[in-house]
């Protein structure tokens, strides 16, 4: 199965989810200084750049967690436009991909499998950076303009979830998501936990 989300040994926390949010913003705090001076580009993923990205995830994930190859080329090809590749320079150092699911409320392994154009929910299925550049801030960068790109360039999304292992709660509370308790999602011996972004736009004049 796959099942190509953040992972870590844990055991079920007695800790406020609103606490993660603290946590994380000052875990982001503490790396900002060491990614100041280096820019991140960014732009879709592209057919041409499956093998380096396939090859961080295997790296990432355990097998039983990692997107198989047939299932990151899927989302490149039908859902290029939510793959975002971050890079220095010209190389590919990092990616957030995602697929969208008409399902509102709660990610399933149905709603995960595969990808409905016409959907308004976001499923964002990996965040990746590059073994030999975590622990820089990256991650944090990168996630801040995914979501910033969803947001001002694909008006039918109207929020976004994802699903992670409690290690990872504090990274995603400072990225803005809430913290919605745990998944019914099983796989593996441990628990995930949704993690849920509603998108919030400036409602246009014409509109009010």
């Amino acid at each position: 199965k796959d099942s190509p989300f953040p992972h870590t040994n844990t055991h079920k926390s007695t800790r406020n989810y609103s606490d993660y949010q603290e946590m994380g913003a000052a875990c982001t705090q503490m790396t900002v200084c060491a990614h100041q001076r280096i820019k991140l580009n960014y732009r879709c993923a592209e057919e041409k750049d499956f093998e380096p990205l396939y090859h961080m995830e295997t790296r990432s994930y355990p097998p039983d967690e990692a997107a198989s190859a047939k299932s990151l080329m899927m989302r490149i090809q039908n859902a290029s436009d939510f793959f975002l590749v971050a890079m220095i320079g010209e190389e590919v150092i990092g990616f957030i991909n995602g697929t969208l699911t008409s399902d509102e409320k709660n990610l399933t392994h149905d709603s995960m499998s595969k990808h409905d154009p016409q959907g308004a929910t976001l499923c964002i299925h990996s965040v990746v950076i590059s073994n030999t550049l975590r622990r820089n801030g990256y991650g944090s960068s990168m996630l801040r303009e995914y979501v910033r790109r969803i947001t001002s360039r694909k008006p039918q999304v109207k929020r976004i979830l994802l699903l992670a292992k409690q290690h990872l709660l504090g990274f995603y509370g400072a990225g803005g998501f809430m913290i919605d308790g745990e998944s019914d999602v099983v796989h593996g011996k441990d628990t995930w936990f949704q993690c849920s972004m509603a998108l919030k736009r400036k409602q246009r004049e014409e509109d009010k």
